[in-house]
């Protein structure tokens, strides 16, 4: 809730050039978060017992519980939330990577540390509880190091006199974050309510720990899906805001494929060994057993389970997160906890085992009505878009555009192409005139204008996405993409970079051009030229490259670099800027 709600309001107001927001919400995340955290923690170790027996523990079972949620959560509580916030917070100014080796550092740790506690140690649950806060420790102290690091070059702080309850920051954070948190919040709901139904029944810790397992072979399967939908969440967010129905089709056709391949396959490999799975995780012969039996059965839901989470994703990229929420309720508070009262009723352990399946096969109908008007919609809007594009194009301006690798030259080839035709060249202009079209700020239009916050398409579909599932990046191109089309249409001109190839393509009579050259040759130019001395030349080349690769790939569908894609690649290294300059007017 605090964490992805500031990520989308520190994203926005970046792009704004409004940092005292962006610090406000920064505190606001860390220490809302934390203070939330400390409630619950106090609230559970007062009410420990209480709440432990009404989910449905035991004389046997409530101890280990006690003792794994005394580490876990009363003491571990807040460093945990801690760092995830802050790993939110790292991600919302760009550093992803960073973000990325926090989370890794607690969980790798963790995997390493669990062993050693629990069986050197001979600690059991409490010693599994202990490596978790431990890790998760770790996680925090990494977060705050790289914040100490990055704090004079960021709008990132957690000092609490930036700290505010103001409308603008708290409900600008909450609005966001409160549909994630939900439903989050009802998976959480779900798995409680029937591990206290199987807790139950005769044998019920060995049936509850066998469901626990199963869970955990279930997390395979969905975390493989979401990645996959998550993926392509931002092609179908740019595609559908640029009216490109026609592309949001086949991208989420294709999607489907793969999700209906792979959870079938999953489906089949746990029916065929599923001791295999519960081995993994346990090697108790009772809970093996039972195991077996409830994976098989649980299996049934991978599909729904599976297909759910693209729906979701494609609800949630085309704005509307109502529509997502709306299966969730369904899905976690109508239909589990119904079929949970009912089938434990009428069949007992045995019916429960069935009710994952069967709510995700009802949430999977629901959201595939859902999706198929959804569908229609998209048909009508492509229909018409074929009718448009059989108008004759009536753009006859020449222009000619100038895609680059980073240090090859490319800007003083454009430059000096323009100067000797006397026509424009637009490069830095075009920052002033994108930032006037979009209200984004001059240095955030500069920065994200052509080059992707990570070269991951997984962490740019996280990156500052608000309800409408996109990201100020995506809104960003849309104004750069009105603005290149109105330069083509004034007059000739040449343009620099920003996927202006792949804009004018169908708008004007286009020049595409690529320069490129060797590493070395581009590392000499950007020390030469542009004094960067700071890092390693090539790792800087490279690094921006693969934004800008990211970027490209992401907003246009195509290949950057692949000469397929161009009418002319020039090596400025090999050929030297004046004889790229000399090749494009005449070819002009």
């Amino acid at each position: 809730m605090f964490g992805i709600g500031a990520n989308s309001l520190i994203a926005r107001s970046m792009g704004q050039n409004d940092e005292a927001t962006a610090k406000k919400a920064s505190s606001f995340c860390f220490w809302g978060s934390i203070v939330m955290t400390a409630v619950l923690c106090i609230l559970l170790a007062v009410f420990m017992k209480p709440i432990l027996m009404f989910a449905g523990a035991d004389e046997l079972t409530f101890g280990p519980t006690a003792d794994y949620l005394l580490y876990v959560f009363v003491i571990g509580g807040i460093p945990t939330v801690a760092g995830l916030a802050l790993g939110h917070l790292v991600r919302a100014v760009g550093k992803t990577r960073e973000a990325g080796v926090g989370l890794a550092i607690g969980g790798i740790l963790n995997i390493i540390l669990d062993p050693i506690f629990i069986s050197v140690f001979g600690m059991g649950v409490a010693g599994a509880a202990i490596a978790t806060a431990l890790s998760n420790t770790v996680s925090l102290v990494f977060f705050l190091i790289v914040l100490l690091r990055i704090r004079k070059s960021t709008c990132l702080t957690i000092s609490l006199k930036y700290f505010t309850l103001k409308k603008k920051i708290s409900l600008g954070t909450l609005s966001v974050g409160f549909p994630a948190a939900v439903s989050v919040l009802l998976v959480c709901f779900s798995i409680s309510l029937l591990t206290g139904l199987l807790l139950r029944h005769e044998g019920g810790n060995i049936i509850a720990a066998a469901y626990g397992v199963t869970a955990k072979c279930g997390t395979i399967a969905l975390h493989i899906s979401i990645g996959i939908a998550q993926g392509i969440m931002p092609l179908i967010g740019y595609s559908y805001g640029a009216k490109d129905h026609k592309r949001v089709r086949e991208v989420t056709r294709l999607a489907f494929i793969i999700l209906w391949i792979f959870s079938i396959a999953f489906l089949v490999l746990v029916q065929l060994i599923p001791d295999l799975f519960i081995k993994m995780f346990i090697d108790d012969a009772a809970t093996i057993a039972v195991g077996e039996v409830f994976i098989r059965r649980w299996s049934w839901c991978a599909v729904g389970m599976c297909l759910v989470a693209m729906y979701d994703a494609i609800f949630q990229a085309v704005g509307k997160w109502k529509t997502s929420l709306l299966v969730a309720v369904i899905r976690f508070i109508v239909a589990f906890p119904a079929f949970c009262f009912i089938l434990d009723a009428f069949f007992g352990a045995d019916g429960l085992m069935w009710v994952q399946p069967i709510a995700d096969t009802i949430a999977l109908v629901l959201a595939a009505i859902l999706f198929r008007h959804f569908k229609k919609s998209l048909a009508k809007h492509t229909e018409n878009e074929q009718v448009i594009d059989t108008v004759p194009l009536t753009t006859t301006n020449r222009i000619i555009t100038i895609s680059r690798e980073f240090g090859s030259g490319g800007r003083t080839v454009g430059k000096e192409v323009a100067a000797q035709l006397n026509i424009p060249c637009y490069d830095s202009e075009l920052i002033e005139k994108i930032a006037a079209q979009s209200g984004f700020a001059k240095e955030y239009v500069e920065q994200y204008g052509e080059s992707a916050i990570s070269d991951s398409l997984y962490e740019n579909a996280l990156a500052g996405r608000t309800q409408d599932g996109r990201s100020d990046s995506d809104k960003l191109w849309f104004a750069q993409k009105k603005v290149i089309a109105d330069l083509a249409a004034q007059g000739p001109c040449v343009i620099v970079g920003r996927c202006a190839d792949y804009i004018l393509k169908d708008l004007a009579d286009c020049l595409t051009v690529f320069i490129h050259a060797s590493d070395e040759k581009r590392a000499e130019r950007i020390v030469s030229v542009y004094g960067e001395r700071e890092e390693s030349p090539i790792r800087r080349i490279h690094d921006k490259d693969k934004k800008r690769k990211a970027y490209y790939e992401i907003y246009t569908g195509t290949e950057w670099g692949n000469a397929a894609n161009y009418n002319l690649c020039l090596d400025s290294g090999a050929l030297g800027i004046d004889k790229c300059v000399e090749i494009i007017k005449k070819l002009y």
